[in-house]
């Protein structure tokens, strides 16, 4: 008699994914604040693009040194809602590991939420390197597709910090294909969201 006036409740998988729903968007409520300051400090996106290049054409005699000079374009992106400025920076052009060029970067600012390039000149006047690394390069150049690694540590002129950024730039030169644009490896502290919290998200 009693079981038949007090029936056992009945398990409903609706309103557990109710529950469990309501439970999600109650925690992210409760942490929006922690994502907005988290967010603030996504850090910066750069790539690099050689423009031009000169002394990879042809393999000089063995005992003659090569020079070479590089025409790269810097392109910063600033997803932050203030100003990031750069006192100064440097850059290695390694080709297989070799280093064939360096230069420096000139002081620059990036708006908050903006993008800019930045022209930087890389050169040696005296580069030697071993016969089947010039072959081959020039061989990648014939092909249009000499295969750059262009390192470069940028020197921040807003905060006082004695730290570099340093990164790594993968890079395309040659005549027969257009430049191509690969992402940097930053070698910093890195906010683990800053490439998969869409766009809307980034303050």
């Amino acid at each position: 008699m009693s079981s038949a006036m007090n029936p056992r409740p009945q398990y409903s998988v609706k309103e557990d994914l109710a529950r469990a729903v309501k439970m999600i968007l109650i925690i992210f409520w409760m942490s929006t604040p922690v994502w907005i300051i988290f967010l603030r400090f996504l850090p910066p996106k750069f790539s690099v693009q050689v423009v031009g290049a000169t002394g990879l054409d042809a393999p000089p005699p063995h005992d003659v040194l090569i020079c070479t000079a590089f025409n790269i374009t810097l392109h910063a992106a600033n997803r932050r809602a203030m100003d990031r400025c750069y006192r100064n920076g440097e850059a290695t052009v390694r080709y297989s590991g070799y280093t064939v060029a360096w230069g420096r970067t000139r002081a620059f600012c990036v708006g908050a939420k903006e993008a800019r390039d930045v022209p930087l000149v890389a050169w040696a006047d005296g580069v030697r390197l071993p016969p089947s690394i010039r072959e081959r390069m020039a061989a990648d150049w014939s092909a249009g597709a000499v295969e750059l690694e262009v390192d470069m540590r940028l020197f921040r002129g807003d905060d006082c910090s004695a730290r570099p950024t340093w990164m790594s730039c993968k890079a395309t030169a040659g005549g027969a294909k257009p430049p191509g644009v690969t992402p940097c490896t930053i070698f910093a502290l890195q906010n683990w969201a800053s490439d998969i919290v869409p766009a809307w998200m980034q303050f």
